[in-house]
């Protein structure tokens, strides 16, 4: 699976360095996408799962269907949440655009594991794992 290769290549990267930063790896059980006119949730089964990959460091990686946002974002806070935001991160699937880059905010509390989404039209609360070292997969 090319998104898998390409989220296990993320976080070798983000792991890599003289000081390593802490790497997750987050999983939606539901889908929620909101607009002006209000918000509507697929459950399990109804959708296909988006993975995001980041780093206390501000890397990231949200990855649906075909390509993945990706990037380095700006720490916003550390404590009592990390929080990180990215501008104009561009799309990586090459039929993507100028029309698909997005801005994406993380925040994640790691007394819970759980990281709140927001990039374009979703809005997605998502469950976390510390990154196992050397292979890409959650600990």
């Amino acid at each position: 699976m090319r998104r898998r290769a390409w989220i296990t290549g993320l976080l070798a990267t983000l792991a890599g360095g003289a000081v390593q930063a802490e790497t997750w790896h987050c999983r939606n059980d539901v889908q929620v996408q909101c607009g002006v006119d209000g918000c509507s949730a697929a459950a399990e089964g109804g959708f296909i799962p988006m993975d995001l990959a980041f780093a206390e460091d501000g890397g990231l990686s949200l990855c649906a269907y075909s390509g993945c946002w990706e990037g380095n974002g700006e720490v916003l806070a550390r404590a009592p949440w990390l929080v990180v935001g990215a501008r104009g991160l561009p799309w990586s699937d090459p039929h993507g655009g100028p029309d698909r880059t997005s801005d994406v905010l993380v925040a994640f509390d790691p007394n819970d594991r759980v990281a709140l989404v927001k990039a374009g039209a979703w809005a997605l609360p998502m469950r976390c794992a510390p990154a196992a070292r050397g292979n890409g997969d959650a600990e």
